[in-house]
Order: C-alpha cells, then structure tokens, then sequence
C-alpha cells in the first residue's frame, strides 16, 4: 500500500493546486493528514495559541486517475487513526456563539489532550472513546478558488462525523483528476462544534480508496452510504437552508436510485428521517438528513447513485 505524506499541503481547495499523488481507481493509499491549524502541536505539552495557526485546515492533494467531470468519484474510508495528541481551543468570535459575552470574558480556552488505545484522555477522571472522522474532504472546483474553511458543492470542510471509517462519501468531479482534497481530522466531535475549535483536532492517517461513477443529474451536493443509512449533505446559511437541501437532495435520491415517487419519499421522510446540524461555525452551516436502507425498497449495493 502506498503511502503518501503531509510534506505539501494548501490551504484552499483549487484546481491548480499540484497532487501529491496520482491513484489508480480502486488503489488503496494511506494519507498522512495534517492538524487543522498546521504543525505546531507535538506534545501533550504543547498548549494552543492563535498565532501558532497557520490554517485553516491544511489539506493533502490527490489526484484520480481518468476522472472527468461528467462522473462523481467515490472515497471509500477503509481507517482512519489519529497520533497521540490532540487538542480544542475556543476564543472569541470563532465559535456557535459569537456575541455571547461569557465568551468574550474567557478569552482564549485551550486543551490539549493525549489519545491513547483508542480513548480521549480528557481529565484524570474522563475518557472519551475516540470516534475518528475526516473534517475536510472534497473535490477540486472547476474555477472559483475557495479557502479550506468552507464548505460546498464540492464536499470541503462539511465537518461531518459519518464521514469517517466503513462509509462512502460520494463528490462529484469538477476538474480532470478530481484533486482530492484531505484533511482536518478530528478524534471525536459533538453536533456543532460549537466551542469554533473542533472537536479533539489531529493529525492522522487515512487509508482510503477511491473510485468513479456516472454522476447522477440530481446529485448536486454530497452523498455518503455506510452500513445502515443513506446520507445527504448541504451547506447554507441560515441553518434552515442546510437542512431544506439536504432533505431536498435525499428525496431526489430515494426517487431516482430506488423507484420511490417523490410525494412518497416526502411523507415517508416525514416519519423516518433523521437529520442534524453537524457544525455552526464554518462559514456555511452543515446538515445533514439521512435514512436507514432498512426502509428503502429493494436490495440496492452500496455503491448505487
């Protein structure tokens, strides 16, 4: 297995940026991933300050052999593995609660943290069960350039907790080659990521895999398939938005992939859907709206768009 390294990274999704490496499809790779706000951190020691920052959300990019933009590539998250430090840090105007003067009070808030044999070490008293997830993984847009604090159409900083190990997330193709863009991973974040610092940031490696598929014409946003559910992605402001898109999306989904007729899958989500904010800080707002395959027809394979 081929292993490629965090020695180049950016800072903004581009179609110019340079892959570090070029995958055939199907090969599984290891990426070495590096902390959100850059190459400060080392120790359990080492306490976070602004000015150490050099992010936002550094980003390892790989290309995709024979991706064109009429397909949508599929990354399939084999392990991710955090290092064994981490940290979160709150300060004011970064976070769920930029006006809220008990923040502005704090000031600064930082924890580092040691991740050891698969727990969080909050406190003396406190472990946390690590629950990795890939904070920024999207593809490169066709002209516009954007900074790895969005999100969008093309995947980017979603900040969502499924995707992560023994799931799918499916982005469309923008540009020749794809241009993954990996990055920003967390050893366990809660909905919102409200303190604006993450959940427990890191480094890590993800092994991966990445494949290509017709894109559907209704697949305009992100889509991730895991053992039990089918998931949609949108990104707006305000947070209803997020949600009406991501809802929207996976109505388009459960018509178009298994038969269901739409005034159908609408009242059927009425009663079975589950959907949540993943995080309120970015500079568009994630939701995601998801469903058990349990409840869709058929017998449809993980892969089907």
């Amino acid at each position: 297995m081929r292993r490629v390294n965090r020695d180049v990274v950016y800072r903004y999704h581009s179609a110019q940026n340079r892959p570090a490496a070029t995958v055939v499809p199907g090969e599984t790779i290891q990426v070495e991933t590096e902390l959100c706000s850059g190459p400060w951190l080392r120790s359990v020691t080492d306490v976070y300050r602004p000015e150490l920052g050099t992010g936002p959300n550094p980003c390892v990019v790989v290309a995709v052999e024979g991706a064109e933009p009429v397909q949508c590539v599929a990354v399939q998250i084999h392990e991710v593995v955090p290092e064994a430090v981490g940290y979160t840090a709150s300060r004011p105007g970064s976070s769920a609660f930029p006006d809220w003067i008990r923040q502005r009070e704090w000031g600064v808030v930082t924890r580092t943290v040691a991740i050891r044999d698969g727990f969080v070490e909050w406190s003396d008293a406190l472990k946390l069960p690590v629950a990795p997830m890939v904070g920024t993984l999207g593809t490169a847009p066709a002209e516009q350039v954007f900074s790895n604090a969005w999100p969008g159409r093309y995947g980017g900083n979603m900040d969502v907790q499924e995707v992560c190990e023994g799931a799918t997330l499916y982005l469309p193709v923008n540009v020749s080659g794809a241009l993954l863009h990996i990055g920003d991973v967390h050893a366990i974040m809660g909905d919102g990521e409200i303190c604006g610092g993450g959940g427990i940031e890191c480094r890590a490696r993800v092994t991966l895999s990445a494949t290509l598929l017709p894109r559907p014409n209704r697949m305009v946003w992100p889509r991730i398939v895991n053992d039990t559910h089918i998931i949609t992605v949108g990104c707006a402001r305000p947070a209803e938005d997020a949600f009406r898109i991501a809802t929207e999306q996976l109505i388009y989904w459960m018509a178009d992939t298994y038969g269901m007729p739409e005034p159908e899958a609408f009242m059927l989500l009425s009663q079975v859907l589950e959907a949540r904010v993943t995080q309120f800080v970015d500079p568009l707002y994630t939701y995601v709206a998801k469903i058990k395959r349990d409840y869709l027809p058929g017998v449809v394979p993980m892969a089907a768009l």
